[in-house]
């Protein structure tokens, strides 16, 4: 039996990314997982996706065996000090100790557990090293076999070999490699013939290794509806024993634009972003010729802008949001996967700050518990930001109760 099949029921799912790892500071929400993963239980949820970091657990291609890695923040949105997802600080990680211990707790409170990759970088680059399909393969091999040995794939319900392919992961050599097929170069921007032929084939050819050898597991590449939209609604995905299709309320043409959380919010923490400079004189004692403005300052304004857009416009962003995931959970029965989401639905990019509010969060996380129930979705989440770090959200327990009680009410399709 493959593995997605052990869901009887949908499962209410969270994504904690690298999170669960990287956040083991004092305050980070992670730094202890009994905690965390009974508050999560408290809150209804029954599943984590995780980043299972195989780059780091499996040996890298010098045959090296590396326990502890020095993880340092900088990999966009992981930036130093103000990371939402990931860490904020330089921290150690040992993943190979870390995922033993932590899908263990899991089991003990029947939890299922998702095992994905965004392949993020540590300090010694590790990601930037795997290159190729074969060595892509051999990393989930090495890393599933290491899991097996220690007795962790009970409660795995599936392997998501690469976050939101192609382009929502950091294995560098993927990227370099569509980098080198850009010609013809299309009007639109987007990719060419040559490059979707090819970031196909090699995913094809990557899942058909791993489904050989490991015939109990269920296989995928997780994607966004975005990309998914403008290349992927014609693709055969006979190799997909799932489909986890991310999506967001920003996905909407028309919800962002002209609102500034595209050119100030989603770029949240980046260096060059962070300030501004205003000439206000010419110094002097206990005065600066500049005045630094930190980007924060235009959040209220642009928080203004959604939330009114959302409450004057709601009816037609929830039709929107019906009529997509019922699109979605269609194409799924046209090339008989389970479908489901693990990461949505209200804006992709958010955290906390004292301008910004949770409204359109929790109101997105509602409405498409109720569609994706009646859709027949196998899995679904909440929203991106259910995570302990995320306190607005976290510790709204009858909120969480309510989405929660929705996903798990349905039947799956």
């Amino acid at each position: 039996m493959k593995s997605i099949n052990k869901i009887e029921k949908p499962l209410a799912i969270t994504m904690w990314d690298s999170s669960w790892i990287r956040r083991r500071y004092r305050g980070g929400g992670f730094e202890d997982w009994d905690q965390a993963l009974d508050e999560l239980i408290e809150r209804g949820y029954n599943a984590v996706r995780i980043d299972a970091f195989p780059h780091l657990i499996a040996k890298g291609p010098d045959g090296s065996l590396i326990e502890r890695y020095r993880d340092i923040p900088g990999q966009s949105p992981h930036h130093f000090g103000l990371a939402y997802w990931g860490n904020q600080w330089t921290v150690y990680i040992e993943p190979r100790k870390s995922i033993i211990e932590f899908i263990k707790k899991c089991e003990d409170r029947n939890i299922y557990v998702a095992l994905s990759t965004w392949f993020k970088p540590t300090e010694d680059l590790r990601n930037a090293k795997i290159e190729g399909a074969e060595e892509l393969v051999r990393v989930w091999d090495e890393t599933l076999e290491y899991l097996a040995h220690n007795n962790c794939l009970k409660n795995v319900i599936y392997v998501d070999v690469l976050n939101e392919y192609p382009f929502g992961n950091c294995m560098w050599w993927l990227h370099k490699k569509l980098d080198t097929m850009t010609q013809p170069e299309k009007p639109d921007g987007k990719l060419n013939n040559r490059q979707i032929t090819f970031y196909r084939d090699f995913i094809d050819d990557v899942l058909e290794k791993l489904k050989n050898k490991w015939q109990d597991l269920s296989f995928a590449v997780s994607k966004t509806f975005g990309h998914f939209s403008d290349y992927d609604r014609d693709r055969n995905l006979s190799n997909f024993d799932f489909l986890d299709m991310h999506l967001w309320i920003n996905n909407c043409p028309d919800f962002v634009k002209g609102t500034g959380y595209v050119e100030r919010i989603r770029k949240h923490g980046r260096p060059e972003f962070m300030y501004e400079y205003q000439n206000v004189g010419h110094g002097g004692y206990g005065l600066q010729s500049k005045r630094i403005i930190p980007a924060d300052v235009y959040y209220e304004e642009i928080y203004k802008s959604l939330i009114t857009k959302w409450n004057e416009h709601k009816e037609e962003y929830e039709k929107w949001m019906r009529e997509t995931i019922s699109q979605i959970a269609e194409f799924g029965k046209t090339v008989n996967i389970p479908v489901g989401n693990t990461e949505g639905w209200g804006l992709v990019d958010w955290f906390e700050h004292p301008s910004l509010e949770w409204q359109i969060q929790k109101e997105c996380g509602l409405i498409a518990a109720k569609y994706a129930q009646e859709n027949g979705y196998w899995f679904n989440c909440s929203s991106n930001m259910c995570e302990p770090q995320f306190l607005g959200l976290w510790r709204d327990l009858d909120w969480h109760r309510e989405v929660t009680g929705i996903i798990k009410s349905g039947e799956i399709k």
